[in-house]
């Protein structure tokens, strides 16, 4: 009798391993690709892990490598080469760019267009991406501290986000396993108790590692995952249409989770609050790069609402929010640098008169929405051309 149960324990561990291994062969056949990109990280609540590459086909097509240090970037010696010129690149998933190839990305553009520099004549141009999806300006203010400073830039330029400064805010911000920075007086303190609950530090439990590692060469598990995380993208997208729709902002054509409350000033304390965090942050930033050698230049990134290339759609949503433009991010951080003492460079302005006069989307993929989400390849190439024009007079 006890053979009979092992023999049938051994048919069903042998079917169970042709059903995983079939499964494994259909998913590589079809070229399924979800790699688990990040893990925890103590100090800044998540961080890219080294070595994951796989291809990106969430909004575009690419393949993607994570390098040695954690960064979707070519590896970088930490002494920086005589006569070289580094610019390192803070930001969240427009810095990361996983969804262009890797010499798309508006960085890597940006150190080629600039090496015509007469200011940077004779020298080598580097760029440095030190972007992870959903950093927020509290994480790339420690990830310059902690990390990127080590690489001795030049120059530090900050590719600021729209949601950002929702990022910022612990009352904003659904995603609370990230440090915050609160008001205190006329300064900031850190808040970091979200590394002493109970489901961030099982995120380095033994299981939850191996989990991840088994992710490298198993697509079932990569399946799993972006199952996953497909529900949970849903059920937030949900929970930002419910909110909008209570507050009377679901505005249609917009994207549920787009933050429109950065286009108009700020109509609560919540958002005045974010706003004053994410101001002394900058300003924080700027003061660390220049006791270290280096200069800050901060560039408001695009969001797609603004660059749309049809007036029409543009104009329903300054109607809808009753704003004179969608430019309230670029004229708050402008007079920021002004006061501070650091340039800012607006892309907006710009590729909204390219996108409308060239009918271009800048923004989109044929596989996700053309004209929403992250930058396409001629947004990224825009965006480096317009970069280096600016910054090489400054330079």
């Amino acid at each position: 009798m006890t053979q009979r149960i092992l023999s049938a324990g051994a048919i069903a561990l042998l079917a169970l391993a042709l059903i995983i291994a079939a499964a494994e062969i259909v998913l590589r056949a079809a070229g399924f690709s979800a790699p688990i990109w990040y893990q925890p990280d103590a100090r800044l609540g998540w961080a890219m892990r080294p070595g994951a590459q796989g291809w990106f086909t969430k909004e575009g097509r690419a393949f993607a490598e994570v390098n040695p240090a954690g960064f979707r970037d070519r590896p970088h010696a930490l002494d920086k080469p005589a006569g070289a010129y580094r610019i390192a690149v803070l930001g969240d998933s427009v810095v990361e760019a996983f969804q262009v190839g890797l010499k798309a990305a508006f960085w890597w553009q940006l150190q080629e267009n600039l090496r015509t520099c007469p200011a940077l004549r004779g020298r080598e141009v580097e760029t440095l991406a030190f972007g992870v999806s959903g950093y927020g300006t509290a994480q790339q203010a420690l990830l310059l501290e902690s990390t990127a400073m080590r690489y001795r830039p030049d120059l530090v330029l900050v590719a600021f986000a729209p949601n950002d400064v929702r990022n910022n805010s612990a009352a904003l911000e659904s995603e609370n396993e990230r440090p915050f920075f609160r008001v205190d007086g006329g300064g900031l303190a850190l808040d970091d108790s979200f590394t002493r609950g109970t489901p961030f530090l099982n995120r380095f439990s033994p299981l939850s590692q191996a989990y991840r590692s088994s992710s490298d060469w198993l697509r079932l598990v990569q399946l799993a995952q972006a199952a996953r995380h497909g529900v949970q993208t849903w059920r937030e997208a949900q929970g930002a249409r419910a909110q909008a729709t209570a507050a009377g902002e679901d505005l249609p054509g917009i994207e549920p989770t787009t933050p429109i409350a950065l286009f108009a000033p700020p109509r609560d304390g919540a958002w005045e609050e974010a706003w004053t965090v994410t101001e002394r942050l900058i300003a924080r930033t700027h003061r660390y790069a220049a006791q270290h050698g280096a200069r800050l230049a901060v560039a408001p990134i695009s969001h797609s609402a603004q660059v749309h290339p049809e007036r029409a759609t543009r104009k329903n949503l300054e109607d809808a929010l009753g704003v004179p433009d969608l430019f309230y991010i670029e004229r708050r951080l402008a007079a920021l640098g002004e006061r501070e003492g650091f340039p800012v460079i607006a892309l907006a302005p710009e590729l909204q008169q390219r996108a409308e006069a060239g009918g271009v989307y800048f923004h989109g993929f044929a596989n996700y929405r053309l004209g929403w989400g992250h930058w396409n390849e001629r947004g990224h190439a825009a965006a480096a051309a317009i970069l280096a024009a600016r910054l090489c007079p400054l330079l």
